[in-house]
């Protein structure tokens, strides 16, 4: 009884109208507005980003990371641009720009949303980076927002507990049995909700409703972001992460063709792009 009424608290808090979540970095909004045009402009570009040092600094980071790096380093905007790619770079910037997201007062919460980010940035990673790799184009960008968002009902409950605790003081919702119980039971019908509200597109509102799912009858997207999900946690990342044997034998992992040695190949992606994501 006690966790319903946790739960219902949590639920009835998000959608009360007191609660959201930060709005988007300004800097990524006019990236994007930039690069959906054509052609590109290049120095246009280069100046979004370096008017923000956060950002700016992340996509040098990423332009040398082990998964990006060339012969020599990159030292500027520019050439990190187009060792990038303007895809890559812009899914790099949307990256640092919904890490800010991820903050609570509390420090216990604090630590809970950092191993959530890294987990949610890892998986829309690893989901770009399968989708490609099995050969399914035209639907990275999809892939990589998926998940991004799959968890995002996650997120919104974190953040209301940390803003109830503000309310209330910080014994609310002390328990922390109690609240990984009500992160479990209920993120998938939050992420749902909320993306629905916010007038997200379908397919995410799916994804975040159905990465747990046993049915295997969703669309590519939600396949591919669900195999990310389980390979981003069982490298130890995430909430409710585990280790296990590296499997192909998943009904994702059949539905797509993914063999055993592909599944390794992410693994490694996974490790190389942890500096990216933390």
């Amino acid at each position: 009884m006690q966790n319903r009424s946790s739960f219902d608290r949590v639920i009835a808090f998000i959608e009360s109208g007191e609660f959201s979540l930060p709005v988007n970095n300004p800097v990524a909004l006019r990236l994007q507005q930039v690069t959906a045009g054509s052609p590109e402009d290049m120095g246009r570009i280069e100046e979004i980003i370096l008017s923000d040092q956060a950002i700016a600094a992340e996509v040098l980071k990423a332009a040398n990371s082990p998964f990006y790096c060339g012969l020599s380093p990159v030292r500027t905007v520019r050439n990190a641009i187009v060792r990038l790619g303007i895809l890559q770079m812009r899914r790099i910037v949307i990256l640092v720009s919904e890490r800010a997201k991820y903050r609570a007062r509390h420090p216990d919460l604090e630590r809970m949303l950092t191993d959530l980010w890294r987990h949610a940035s890892t998986t829309a990673l690893a989901s770009q980076w399968l989708s490609k790799r099995v050969r399914l184009t035209g639907i990275e960008e999809i892939c990589f927002l998926g998940g991004l968002l799959h968890d995002v009902g996650k997120l919104a409950i974190l953040r209301a507990v940390d803003e109830i605790r503000d309310l209330e003081g910080p014994g609310a919702f002390s328990s922390h049995e109690l609240l990984h119980e009500l992160l479990q039971a209920a993120h998938c019908s939050v992420g749902h909700k909320l993306l629905q509200d916010w007038n997200i597109p379908e397919v995410y509102c799916q994804i975040a409703r159905d990465h747990h799912s046993q049915d295997c009858s969703g669309d590519l997207p939600l396949l591919i972001v669900r195999l990310a999900n389980e390979r981003s946690r069982e490298a130890g990342l995430g909430l409710n992460a585990g280790s296990s044997a590296i499997r192909a034998a998943t009904p994702e992992a059949r539905l797509l063709n993914v063999t055993e040695e592909l599944l390794k190949e992410l693994q490694e992606m996974i490790e190389e792009h942890l500096d990216i994501a933390a």
